[in-house]
């Protein structure tokens, strides 16, 4: 009977374990090689009109993307691009998500931007720079919206979609075209097409 009860008191503690890494969000990071992100730049560009949450909005469609990545960070905005963007995701590939190097960087986002620090002699800026990007996600409808909202931090995703440039009434959000690229201008805008959690 002790034995029993013992038992028991393991399966409960292992399931109020389980349900509260749930409910609390706490998910384990993919720490792996991740392909790097696929690109065909289109010629000519198109052009389409995508419905905002204050009408209509035209894009440019520069590039076929597919991108895998981890998801470090994740950042819900209420500015002017968020009528058709309103979140952004950190994302990680290639060998930068291996343990070695994770566990050396650290990052957070504000104002569109992405940062990040790093223990110098196990990681150098490039190589961060050339492996992680902050991206504005553009869902393509209420769906892929959806599935965006539900993505958790370390959550190892692959998105489907275009590269594109936003024509807004008052300038351009022109999205970066390369990898490895720094500063102002350098984050992609994706026009997500398909988005899924990677088993």
């Amino acid at each position: 009977m002790n034995q029993l009860i013992r038992f028991l008191s393991i399966v409960l503690v292992a399931a109020l374990i389980f349900l509260g890494s749930s409910i609390l969000g706490d998910n384990t990071p993919y720490q792996g090689s991740v392909l790097t992100p696929d690109q065909a730049n289109l010629y000519p560009v198109e052009r389409i009109v995508h419905t905002g949450k204050k009408g209509d909005v035209p894009i440019s469609l520069r590039a076929e993307y597919d991108i895998r990545g981890v998801v470090k960070g994740k950042r819900k905005y209420s500015d002017y691009p968020s009528q058709v963007s309103e979140y952004d995701l950190i994302l990680a590939w290639g060998d930068l998500n291996r343990e070695e190097y994770d566990q050396h960087v650290n990052y957070s986002q504000s104002g569109r931007w992405y940062y990040y620090t790093y223990d110098q002699g196990m990681v150098d800026q490039g190589f961060i720079a050339r492996n992680s990007a902050n991206v504005h996600l553009i869902p393509e409808n209420d769906e892929i919206g959806k599935e965006i909202k539900k993505l958790r931090k370390n959550d190892y995703i692959r998105i489907i979609g275009f590269l594109v440039d936003v024509h807004f009434e008052n300038g351009a959000w022109e999205t970066s075209m390369t990898r490895g690229d720094t500063g102002n201008g350098a984050c992609e805008i994706i026009y997500v097409t398909e988005i899924h959690v990677v088993d």
